[in-house]
């Protein structure tokens, strides 16, 4: 493997179980109550946070949800720029849509969708 390769996986791997750390501590939880809510041991999880082991991919989603933060901020993502002003017109109407109930949304599809087909 070249070496910038390696040096890259070596930091990300450093600078992902800071992260981990740090957000189990934020939270003040200990490693056996990260381990117990991830269905883990403790030495598990442990080697988790000091990088002998990989987290698996599949106990990310998990994992953030213990935490309560993103996937992204565990993976040290940079954060979305934070959008100013008001939602647009378009942003209500979506907001509005996503509080119905999934009939409801599923009938606004179905009309989008035939006069998008339309408009093509």
């Amino acid at each position: 493997m070249p070496a910038f390769l390696f040096s890259m996986n070596a930091d990300f791997s450093e600078q992902f179980t800071k992260r981990l750390a740090a957000a189990r501590e934020a939270k003040g939880l200990t490693q056996a109550d990260v381990a117990a809510k991830l269905g883990v041991t403790i030495g598990c999880y442990g080697h988790y946070e000091r990088g002998f082991r990989r987290v698996p991919v599949h106990l990310l989603p998990k994992l953030a949800e213990v935490l309560e933060c993103s996937e992204a901020e565990l993976l040290g993502a940079p954060a979305p720029k934070a959008r100013r002003g008001p939602p647009s017109d378009w942003e209500r109407r979506i907001g509005v849509i996503k509080e119905l109930p999934r009939e409801k949304q599923r009938e606004i599809r179905n009309v989008v969708d035939a006069l998008l087909a339309k408009a093509a």
